[in-house]
């Protein structure tokens, strides 16, 4: 299964563009009356500026203007490429994204690669709209960054 939605966005002194939201899985479904998705058998969720993976997966709102993604795998991965040409990844039994906070949290056996930086903890959270995280909840921090 897999389906193609289009989100327009539009600014002052451009016209209307659409980036296309692409959903490949195995099964979705969606209960009547819910706006949102419950995915699972390898999902995948491509949008210009980000990839999420895992095995499963909940999408809550409209899928153009999602609240909330929640994905599960062995690992669940994301891959986040700003607007500065910088990649973000990370891996985690559960990764949630937060799309009014702009958050990714990060939890389970987590790590996330930026740049030169490798950050593993039990929970991290990257905040995409600064480019800065936290991480540790019940676990220590382990943080290593390359040198030239």
């Amino acid at each position: 299964m897999s389906m193609v939605i289009m989100s327009a966005c539009a600014s002052e002194d451009t016209e209307s563009i659409y980036d296309p939201i692409v959903i490949s899985a195995e099964k979705a479904s969606q209960n009547v009356g819910e706006q949102g998705f419950k995915l699972s058998g390898q999902l995948r969720i491509n949008t210009r500026t980000w990839t999420i993976k895992g095995d499963s997966g909940i999408v809550e709102g409209r899928i153009d203007d999602s609240d909330f993604v929640k994905v599960q795998g062995a690992p669940a991965d994301i891959e986040y490429r700003s607007d500065r040409k910088r990649t973000v990844s990370g891996t985690a039994a559960i990764l949630n994204y937060s799309s009014k906070n702009n958050v990714v949290k990060l939890s389970g056996s987590a790590k996330l690669l930026k740049g030169n930086q490798s950050i593993e903890s039990d929970v991290i959270e990257y905040f995409l709209d600064t480019g800065t995280w936290s991480a540790g909840n019940t676990s220590r921090v382990k943080m290593i960054k390359m040198i030239k």
